[in-house]
């Protein structure tokens, strides 16, 4: 048990809802949200959900932002990322059924893992008899991540399956602004193409770059202006 409230408590603060970009994944969005803010409020709900995208298109923040809807209406989710919980035994999702919501990441890192896909298999049918809501996410459709398992890839696309798609660099400018918004920060559009066409354009990095923009602001007093950001390009490509 501590193991696995160990992996549950590792939610990213910043991942809500509210600061999701949805770009051209507003279905995905807009149903992830109401599946976990059923089960938060203990009413029946899209059981089962399967989000399939590449690294970068998402599927995390969805995740996390669910498990947080969930608790801010009282429900206990489970955040579950097997990329990690892969290296630990399957025994720590033994009571998960006991959640409202259980949201798994990276799937595909159990594939021909005999053991973990049993399991896996078996808390989807435990969870099934309990009414809870599994949201469940991979690189590919459940059928495409090699799973040996014939049942759990048919039970992961037992409901939709979204495919997420990354952001073109139109929509990431619009994210970056938003992201800034939800912080306070007032951020022009010339001031996200700079950021942008200086840096890598992976969405992990350039939130992580507007964590430390957002600290440098903070500390100088400053609004975030080109030449401001300019004075920062030491700093930030450290």
């Amino acid at each position: 048990m501590s193991a696995q409230l160990a992996l549950n408590l590792r939610l990213k603060d910043a991942a809500s809802f509210e600061n999701f970009f949805p770009g051209r994944n507003a279905e995905a969005l807009a149903h992830t949200r109401a599946a976990a803010e059923a089960a938060g409020r203990g009413e029946i709900a899209e059981r089962i959900l399967f989000l399939a995208g590449p690294e970068g298109s998402g599927k995390t923040h969805l995740l996390q932002a669910a498990c947080r809807a969930a608790q801010e209406r009282g429900a206990t989710p489970i955040y579950v990322p097997l990329a990690e919980a892969v290296q630990l035994s399957t025994a720590i999702l033994e009571d998960a059924d006991a959640a409202a919501l259980v949201c798994l990441d990276d799937v595909e890192r159990i594939a021909g893992r005999n053991d973990w896909e049993q399991a896996l298999f078996a808390l989807c049918e435990r969870l099934r008899a309990a009414g809870g809501v599994l949201v469940a996410a991979g690189a590919a459709h459940p059928n495409n991540l090699g799973l040996r398992l014939p049942d759990l890839a048919t039970r992961l696309a037992w409901g939709p399956v979204y495919a997420l798609q990354p952001l073109d660099d139109t929509e990431k400018l619009a994210a970056i602004r938003l992201r800034a918004r939800n912080r306070g920060l007032e951020m022009s559009e010339e001031a996200a193409r700079y950021i942008l066409a200086r840096h890598p354009r992976d969405l992990h990095t350039l939130f992580d770059l507007l964590d430390r923009i957002d600290r440098a602001a903070l500390a100088s007093q400053r609004r975030i202006t080109i030449p401001f950001l300019r004075g920062l390009e030491g700093d930030l490509k450290g």
